[in-house]
């Protein structure tokens, strides 16, 4: 009943039934996407910063809001099991995990004619079990209305012949195309070194991002791009606001 009534009067749903209190530089890039029709984020703070919880904060709010009735996490295969279980200890949110070991055991669980993209509202999703063709376009036909990504730099689209990447690039780049499709990137290395690579990730936040040459951008190109970008390091945030924040 406490942790319910905590922050009612705030403009924030989701605080209410948390199991932690998010730090408060973990909540600019809600307040971020908030501001957002369609939320198109790139998230890239430092290691340890928090991009997990802030990228949760964002799906949480908004489907406490019912902006959203579904929402998925596309993740490499390895990191299937640690989203799952921030998600049931921070959030209470208990997520199915899609991936080939899964799969049958899901399908079982649903009718003949349903997807498991559609049957679920809380995803966590292998993206090299759904950047192949066959699955890819299943995905993009019926998946949840918030995408998150994590290490995202993978999606990016490589310079050289990574046919891997390539693949990931696709299938999120598909994604960005949805008219209405929300879309969180996140990802600790947004710049390899490669300019281009940068650039195509930006592309997925919006397609004239792609044009844009950092180092030359004008003060009206960065203010529209911090619109959908924020980036801090670990020394960035060690006193926000007062709070002690110890790594």
């Amino acid at each position: 009943s406490r942790l319910s009534f905590r922050n009612a009067s705030g403009p924030f749903r989701c605080l209410g039934k948390l199991s932690f209190r998010p730090r408060s530089y973990q909540m600019v890039p809600l307040i971020m996407a908030l501001k957002l029709d369609i939320v198109r984020l790139l998230i890239a703070d430092d290691v340890g910063v928090g991009k997990t919880i802030e990228a949760l904060l964002i799906a949480k709010e908004l489907y406490d809001r019912k902006e959203i009735s579904r929402f998925a996490i596309v993740c490499l295969p390895h990191l299937c099991d640690q989203w799952q279980d921030e998600l049931k200890s921070k959030f209470g949110i208990e997520a199915v995990i899609i991936r080939s070991g899964t799969v049958t055991g899901l399908e079982r669980q649903i009718r003949s004619n349903e997807t498991i993209f559609k049957a679920f509202p809380f995803q966590i999703i292998s993206i090299d079990y759904i950047k192949g063709e066959q699955k890819r376009q299943v995905f993009i036909d019926h998946c949840p209305e918030l995408i998150i990504v994590d290490e995202a730099h993978t999606c990016a689209r490589p310079a050289g012949a990574n046919t891997a990447q390539q693949l990931r690039h696709s299938l999120v780049h598909k994604l960005s195309q949805k008219e209405n499709q929300h879309i969180v990137l996140l990802t600790a290395t947004p710049h390899s070194g490669k300019e281009s690579e940068f650039t195509s990730l930006l592309g997925l936040l919006n397609p004239s991002f792609t044009k844009i040459n950092i180092g030359d951008a004008s003060a009206a190109e960065r203010k529209e791009l911090a619109k959908h970008f924020i980036q801090r390091r670990r020394a960035d945030i060690v006193k926000w606001l007062g709070e002690e924040t110890q790594f």
